[in-house]
């Protein structure tokens, strides 16, 4: 394996965020073999900014769930032209994946400002995705969102935790530019849950306005498909909010565009992968028949907004439960409420912290190399820089009321983090 593993190379970056406009006019694409880590890393992760890479996935061995066919092209009779046409390969999905259940949501369905969740097994789902394949659904999201009385199902198999559930199962490699994931490098090395899914589901299937987990970074790669995504700058969202601060289910574009937001929309094809920065806001829906692969994630770049989101869900906690401040625990509570709410707490977070912290420290202090997703080892300027951005997101948690207030806990062990830190 050593001899396939990549290196991670980060260095001091060249150019300041001032000298580029906040956000750009349209979403950039780069081959990914045509845009170094290292810029991909200060130009777009840093900047929180989106962009696609196209060919990431032509290596990958889910390319063999689609069926590719080559077809001449019937509208030009002076040159033989071909294209490639793509399918969905049912029966490779059922060589290679067991017949166990599956999360599904029904897009014909709202429910509580969601869809319609449930369980199926996978190869019922593969046999209803067969029946509808060729059938015509709407794509407008809106529209399907309101068929409530409409006993059609739309069903879309989505945050699926395949490669958890199948982990000796390779069928896919995470791009060299999203290896720095310190939420699943943290899961996996204790075990725990993990953040990475694939989505299957036809065409009109669809996700609802939303931004994304912790407001961390995601990527997504199309296997097969088209996916037109709507994504706002951070705040544009609050354009849409109602009197009492609530924000839509779905969205299109007229709607952005009477309230004047600031929106991107982006047709995703089959083999791209689209960086999705943290805190903006989309909403995506399959054109056609689609298949894709998802991480949420976050690193040094915006480890600081995840502290930030956790604090403020924190008040909110701290707030909603302000007339039980006397009860005993009163700091468990609120850290159960938030862990249900959020998805993590500050217990959490610091944990995470901390492993990162010693997986960095002793990779420096022995011969060992820290290695991300077995593929790729990060450079001595990664490992100081990660190392850095964890100190300075450990001081602004020293000024947090609730990590104040609980001395026998959180604040003791943040202190302990950072004397860890400072060596």
């Amino acid at each position: 394996m050593a001899s396939d593993l990549e290196s991670l190379d980060l260095c001091v970056p060249s150019t300041n965020n001032e000298d580029f406009p906040q956000y750009p006019q349209n979403i950039q694409r780069f081959n990914v073999n045509e845009i170094s880590y290292n810029d991909f890393y200060w130009l777009y992760m840093e900047r929180n900014i989106p962009v696609i890479l196209e060919q990431v996935s032509s290596n990958w061995e889910c390319r063999n769930w689609i069926n590719t066919e080559t077809v001449a092209d019937p509208t030009d009779s002076l040159v033989t032209v071909t294209n490639n046409k793509t399918s969905i390969n049912y029966d490779y999905l059922k060589e290679r994946i067991d017949n166990t259940l599956v999360p599904v949501a029904n897009c014909a369905v709202e429910y509580f400002n969601s869809h319609a969740k449930s369980e199926m097994l996978f190869y019922d789902f593969l046999k209803y995705w067969q029946e509808e394949e060729g059938n015509a659904h709407q794509t407008n999201p809106t529209e399907i969102s309101n068929r409530k009385g409409n006993s059609t199902d739309l069903l879309y198999l989505k945050d699926w935790h395949l490669k958890a559930q199948n982990s000796n199962y390779d069928f896919y490699k995470v791009p060299k530019h999203f290896a720095s994931d310190w939420l699943n490098e943290h899961l996996l090395a204790t075990n725990s849950d993990d953040y990475r899914f694939v989505y299957m589901g036809p065409k009109g299937t669809w996700t609802p306005f939303h931004s994304d987990v912790f407001g961390s970074f995601s990527w997504s790669t199309n296997i097969i498909g088209i996916k037109k995504w709507l994504l706002m700058p951070p705040g544009e969202e609050l354009k849409l909010a109602d009197r009492l601060g609530n924000l839509p289910f779905s969205i299109n574009e007229q709607l952005l565009e009477e309230h004047n937001v600031h929106f991107y929309t982006l047709m995703q094809k089959e083999n791209e992968s689209l960086f999705v920065p943290s805190g903006w806001y989309h909403q995506v829906t399959n054109i056609t028949d689609t298949i894709s692969v998802n991480h949420n994630w976050f690193n040094a770049c915006n480890l600081e907004r995840i502290w930030t989101n956790l604090s403020q869900q924190m008040q909110r906690v701290v707030t909603e439960i302000d007339d039980c401040r006397q009860m005993d625990n009163f700091t468990e509570h609120c850290q159960t409420m938030l862990r249900a709410s959020f998805g993590i707490n500050y217990l959490d977070f610091i944990q995470l912290l901390q492993s990162i912290t010693e997986r960095r420290l002793s990779t420096s202090s022995s011969s060992s190399k820290l290695i991300f997703f077995d593929n790729y080892i990060p450079n001595d300027y990664h490992i100081e820089h990660d190392l850095q951005r964890i100190v300075q997101v450990v001081d602004l948690m020293l000024q947090d009321s609730v990590i104040c207030d609980d001395r026998i806990v959180l604040y003791r062990k943040c202190i302990q983090l950072k004397e860890t830190l400072n060596g």
